[in-house]
C-alpha cells in the first residue's frame, strides 16, 4: 500500500514488484521501510559442427562413446522450429524430445499486450539454432552436429510478441521479446528438473555490468538445493573498448551470468576450414550490413566475414582490423568481460561464438518459398551473412558459445555416468570443464600467439572448453557430499610421477548471497597444496604467467580455486580443503586432479550419533507424544547427509519410524501413543559407509 501511495505504476506484483516511476517516486519507494533493494529493470535479451567437433574436441569425445545419451538438456529460449517434437529440426529426432513447454507471457495493462504463439520459432530462429548446437545429430556430412548429439531435449519457450503501449512504448519497440521468463526463475529450473533435465542452457540475460541480482541469487539458490543441476549462462555481448586503447574493457558480464554456481560462458572465435559458404541458389540480396548489395553468387559462394571494426565499431588496433573468425586462439571482441562487481573471475570458460553454423527454423524463410510472418510482415532473420542452406544458418554471440558448452556439460555428465555410474554434481561438472580448459594464445587479437593475457583473466576466465580432454580419463576426482565445516580440513594424497604439470581444481556450489552484499561468497573454502616433505606450498588462485606461484594469500571471493603447478616434483603431494568460514552448514565440494593419482581417503572409522537436542515429549494420559531429533556426524565433526535413522520403542507406538538426515546431518522422528511403561528406544543408523557407530552423549 505504501508503495502504491508513492504514485508509481505497478506493472507486476509477484515475488518482486515491477514499477514504472520517475525520480521523485523512486525516492519515495526507497524510503518505504519494507523495501530492501531496488534494481534497474532491464528486459532479458537474446545473446545473439566445426566449433564443437574440432576446436572443442567434441568429435573425439563422441567417438569414444561419450555423446550425452544418458542425459537430458533443458533449453529456455525463443521457440523451436514448428513448435512440436516432430517439427523441431531435422537434426533433432522426435524420439529425443522429452518435452516442449510453452511459457506464455501475461499482458501488462498500460505497458504491453502479449500475443502468444505457442512454441514456434518465427522471428530470430534463436531457440532452434542454440538447440541444434547443444544436441543436433547433424547431416550426412556432419554439418549441424552439436556437442552432445545423442542427448535428450526439454525445451521451454519463453518468447512472445509484444504490442507496446503507454510509457513502455518510449523504451521498447513492438516485437518478439522474452516476456515468458518467470519473475522467480527457480520455477523455470524446477519444471526442467522435474522433466529429468540435469543441464539447463540459457543464452539470454540482462545488461547489468557485473551486478549480482535477484535472478543471480535465485539461480544460486536452486543449485544449492539441487546440487546435481548444472546451469549454464551466456556472459553477454556487451564487450566494448570505450577508452579506445585496443583492449576490451572490463566489467560487462550480464545477469544471471553473475551467479556463483553457474558456468558462465564467453565467446572465442570460430575457425572453419570451409571458409563459411552460403547457398548459391539464393538470389536475394544479403541483409547483412557488411555485405551491402551482395548476393551469395556475387561473393563467390562464400560469406564476407568483415572485421571487428566494421561489425561492432571497435576503433583501435588490433581490434579494428581483426577478422571476425578464422583464429581459434582469439577472443570475440563483443564477448562480455569480467570480473563481477565483487571481483569474482568471470567468465568461467569460453567456447567458439562467431559464425557458428547451426539449425535454421523452418518457418518464414526468405528465398525458400515461404511467406513473410503475418505478425510483423517480415521474414525470419537469416543470420550472419547468408544461410548455408534451408536447414542451417550462421549466427554469433555468447548465445552460440553457451549451448556448445551446455552440450559439453552433458557429455561430461555422460562420461561420469558411463565410466563410473556416477551422478555428477554441478560442482564436479564445472570443475572438470575448468580443469581441462585450454589457455587461449592470442586473447588480445593482435595476430601473435604470445599469450599476453594468461589464465585466469577477465577475457577467457580459465580458458576454452576442451571436451576431449575432459573425458579422456586422465584425471581423478572426488565428489564430496559430506563437505567440510569451519576450521576443519579434508585432506587427500596425490601421487605424482614427476616432471609434468599437476592441475588441481576445487569447485563448490555455494549458499546463495543477496543483492546487497558487497562480497557474494558465503561459505569460504581454501585450496592448499603441499609438496613431498612439506614444501613447497601453493594456495588456490595465486597465479602468474598462467601457473601457480608459492606465497600469496588465500582467495576470499571465488568459489572456484585452482592450483596449476607447471612442473611438479615426484612423490606424494598433500591436497587440503580447508573450511575457513562455513556459516551455512558443511559445504560439499568437487575436486579434480590431472597429472597425479588421487588417493581417496578411507571412510572414517566411526560415526557419531549426537544427543537428542531439540527433542520434545508431551504427556497425555497414559501415553507420550514425542518428536526425536537426531544429529549424525563423522569423526571429523562433518555432518552426514543421506543417513537413514530408524527408531523402535520397547512398547507399541504409532507414527513414522524413520527419517533421512539433511545437509546439516539432522532428521526428526515423530511418534505418538508411546506407552509410559516404555523403558527404552533403539535407533539404527544405516545407508552410511562407516565401520562403526558411536553414541556421543555430549
Amino acid at each position: 500500500a505504501a508503495i502504491a501511495q508513492s504514485g508509481v505504476q505497478i506493472l507486476r506484483d509477484q515475488s518482486s514488484l515491477l514499477v514504472l516511476a520517475d525520480a521523485a517516486q523512486l525516492e519515495a519507494v526507497a524510503n518505504v521501510l519494507d523495501v530492501a533493494w531496488i534494481e534497474n529493470f532491464v528486459l532479458p535479451q537474446k545473446h545473439n559442427d566445426t566449433g564443437a567437433g574440432l576446436i572443442m574436441g567434441a568429435g573425439a569425445a563422441n567417438a569414444n562413446g561419450y555423446d550425452g545419451s544418458t542425459q537430458i538438456v533443458a533449453v529456455a529460449d525463443t521457440g523451436i522450429g514448428g513448435g512440436t517434437a516432430a517439427t523441431a529440426h531435422p537434426d533433432i529426432p522426435s524420439g529425443r524430445v522429452t518435452a516442449i513447454f510453452d511459457w506464455p507471457a501475461a499482458s501488462v495493462g498500460g505497458c504491453y499486450t502479449a500475443i502468444n504463439d505457442g512454441s514456434i520459432d518465427v522471428d530470430s530462429g534463436h531457440g532452434t539454432h542454440v538447440s541444434v548446437s547443444v544436441l543436433g545429430d547433424g547431416d550426412a556430412n556432419g554439418i549441424g552436429t552439436g556437442t552432445a548429439p545423442a542427448a535428450g531435449l526439454v525445451f521451454q519457450s519463453v518468447e512472445d510478441y509484444a504490442d507496446m503501449k503507454g510509457q513502455c512504448s518510449l523504451f521498447y519497440d513492438d516485437g518478439y521479446l522474452l516476456l515468458g521468463l518467470p519473475d522467480d526463475i527457480r520455477t523455470l529450473y524446477q519444471q526442467a528438473y522435474n522433466a529429468g533435465a540435469r543441464i539447463h542452457s540459457n543464452s539470454w540475460g540482462s545488461t547489468q555490468a557485473g551486478l549480482y541480482t535477484l535472478d543471480s541469487a535465485n539461480t544460486d539458490d536452486f543449485i544449492w538445493n539441487n546440487p546435481d543441476m548444472t546451469i549454464t549462462f551466456s556472459a553477454g555481448n556487451d564487450g566494448v573498448d570505450n577508452n579506445v586503447d585496443g583492449v576490451v574493457d572490463s566489467d560487462s558480464t550480464g545477469s544471471p551470468a553473475t551467479a556463483k554456481n553457474v558456468i558462465t560462458v564467453g565467446a572465442s572465435e570460430n575457425q572453419r576450414a570451409d571458409n563459411y559458404p552460403c547457398d548459391t541458389n539464393l538470389v536475394y540480396t544479403s541483409h547483412d550490413a557488411y555485405q551491402p548489395g551482395e548476393t551469395c553468387n556475387s561473393m563467390g559462394g562464400l560469406n564476407l566475414l568483415g572485421t571487428a571494426g566494421e561489425r561492432w565499431g571497435f576503433a583501435a588496433e588490433p581490434l579494428f582490423s581483426d577478422i571476425t573468425a578464422g583464429n581459434q586462439e582469439q577472443m570475440a571482441p563483443f564477448s562480455s568481460r569480467g570480473p563481477t562487481d565483487d571481483g569474482r573471475i568471470k567468465p568461467d570458460v569460453v567456447a567458439p561464438g562467431t559464425w557458428i553454423l547451426s539449425g535454421f527454423s523452418e518457418l518464414y524463410q526468405e528465398g525458400y518459398g515461404d511467406p513473410v510472418n503475418p505478425q510483423n510482415g517480415v521474414y525470419q532473420y537469416d543470420g550472419w551473412g547468408m544461410p548455408y542452406s534451408q536447414e542451417y544458418k550462421y549466427m554469433g554471440g555468447t548465445s552460440m558459445s553457451n549451448p556448445l558448452t551446455a552440450g559439453a556439460a552433458a557429455v561430461v555428465r555422460d562420461y561420469y555416468q558411463k565410466a563410473d555410474s556416477h551422478n555428477a554434481s554441478a560442482a564436479l561438472v564445472k570443475a572438470t570443464l575448468i580443469n581441462s580448459a585450454v589457455d587461449l594464445l592470442d586473447e588480445n587479437n593482435d595476430g601473435v600467439n604470445d599469450n599476453d593475457f594468461p589464465i585466469p583473466n577477465i577475457h577467457e576466465g580459465w580458458g576454452r572448453v576442451n571436451v576431449a580432454s575432459a573425458t579422456d580419463g586422465s584425471h581423478d576426482y572426488a565428489d564430496n557430499t559430506s563437505g567440510v565445516s569451519t576450521s576443519n580440513t579434508v585432506s587427500y594424497d596425490v601421487n605424482v610421477a614427476g616432471g609434468g604439470a599437476l592441475k588441481v581444481s576445487l569447485v563448490w556450489s555455494d549458499y546463495p548471497s543477496t543483492e546487497t552484499a558487497s562480497v557474494n561468497l558465503v561459505n569460504d573454502l581454501d585450496l592448499v597444496i603441499t609438496g613431498p616433505g612439506g614444501s613447497p606450498t601453493y594456495r588456490g588462485n595465486v597465479f602468474s604467467g598462467g601457473w601457480s606461484q608459492t606465497g600469496g594469500s588465500a582467495d576470499r571471493i571465488n568459489n572456484v580455486e585452482n592450483v596449476y603447478i607447471q612442473s611438479a616434483g615426484a612423490g606424494t603431494w598433500t591436497v587440503d580443503i580447508v573450511g575457513f568460514n562455513v556459516p551455512q552448514g558443511a559445504q560439499p565440494f568437487a575436486l579434480v586432479v590431472d597429472g597425479g593419482s588421487l588417493v581417496v581417503p578411507p571412510p572414517p572409522s566411526s560415526m557419531h550419533v549426537g544427543d537428542l537436542d531439540s527433542s520434545t515429549a508431551t504427556g497425555r494420559g497414559g501415553k507420550w507424544d514425542a518428536t526425536i531429533t537426531i544429529t549424525v556426524h563423522d569423526e571429523s565433526e562433518a555432518p552426514v547427509s543421506g543417513a537413514t535413522v530408524s527408531g523402535s520403542w520397547s512398547a507399541g507406538a504409532s507414527g513414522s519410524g524413520s527419517c533421512v538426515t539433511n545437509g546439516s546431518g539432522q532428521c526428526s522422528i515423530t511418534k505418538s501413543n508411546i506407552s509410559k511403561n516404555s523403558s527404552s528406544v533403539t535407533f539404527t543408523v544405516s545407508n552410511v559407509t562407516h565401520a562403526t557407530l558411536v553414541y556421543n552423549s555430549g
